[in-house]
């Protein structure tokens, strides 16, 4: 395992962008600074809600690198390397071996279809050639594949992976990696890209999650997971109640993909929240219309988060 302490709320940054599509590297700054002052205990850098999949490998870097700057020790950085190809993961992963990450995370190669056994060929490759810890990020709806709980727990009893992401909306497929790594004595990190099981992670034998919303929410989800922690659940009812109001600006768009949805609704509430100067999302994704953009502004301001 890293010597990093994995644990409680991993933000999945937003990457803000300049109108003409740059990586606004002074909101990104303002935004880790925020994550980090409203309690988060980690950060993922480059995600799903980071827009990666749209972005240029150097803007990628960029932010990554941003990050970790201004992340400055105080959190684990866990830093998405993913690709359509192994090849391609590599590369990234060897940019980061210097850069002071404290993971790295892979979803499977995406576009074409892959069984488990090139699965684990991706995984091994991508470990052999890297001395940052490496996490695999469980995401079949984006990239069609499901790691099955088999897999992953093969590829931590090896010791290729120290963790995994899973944003499978399956909770058979955790149970059933947690009873794995309860018989084969396997030591991993568990963490949920969801939001609802935040308060009784370690019932469901999860370390963590890793909410896109938490970019807007951090404060409130971050105290959710503490007390559940702590066996208080009238205080994570309380907390999960502001998650659940709040998350309201990511189901406001009336048109786009889900994914836009989510990612147009974070970054506009960022920007109403002078967290960042620019609500731009990467093409072809559609952003807030004005409309919708006065919704995020009602709930915000219901929230106590803006005047």
């Amino acid at each position: 395992m890293s010597n990093s302490e994995f644990k409680g709320v991993i933000v999945p940054t937003a990457t803000p962008l300049t109108p003409d599509e740059a990586v606004d590297v002074g909101s990104l700054r303002r935004l880790v600074r925020f994550l980090i002052n409203s309690g988060a205990h980690g950060i993922w850098a480059a995600g799903t809600t980071g827009e990666f999949g749209a972005l240029e490998d150097d803007q990628r870097l960029l932010a990554i690198e941003t990050i970790v700057a201004e992340v400055n020790g105080q959190v684990p950085v866990i830093a998405n390397v993913s690709g359509p190809g192994t090849g391609i993961a590599i590369k990234l992963a060897r940019s980061l071996q210097e850069s002071g990450v404290d993971g790295i995370a892979a979803t499977p190669p995406y576009y074409y279809n892959y069984d488990q056994g090139e699965l684990i060929s991706h995984y091994r490759s991508i470990h052999e050639c890297s001395s940052i810890p490496l996490w695999v990020y469980n995401i079949p709806s984006t990239v069609k594949i499901n790691v099955e709980p088999t897999t992953i727990a093969q590829l931590a009893a090896e010791g290729t992976i120290v963790g995994m992401k899973d944003s499978t909306g399956l909770g058979e497929n955790l149970a059933q990696l947690v009873v794995l790594c309860q018989q084969g004595g396997i030591e991993m990190y568990r963490f949920l890209g969801s939001v609802f099981r935040t308060g009784m992670c370690k019932a469901v034998g999860g370390h963590g999650v890793i909410p896109g919303g938490a970019n807007v929410y951090a404060a409130s989800i971050s105290k959710a997971w503490e007390a559940g922690e702590a066996g208080d659940e009238l205080a994570v009812s309380k907390h999960m109640a502001d998650v659940i109001n709040v998350g309201r600006v990511m189901r406001v768009a009336k048109g786009g993909g889900p994914n836009s949805s989510t990612i147009a609704g974070v970054k506009t509430a960022l920007k109403i929240m002078g967290v960042i100067d620019h609500d731009t999302v990467m093409r072809p994704m559609r952003p807030l219309e004005d409309e919708e953009k006065v919704q995020v502004h009602k709930i915000l301001k219901e929230a106590q988060l803006i005047n």
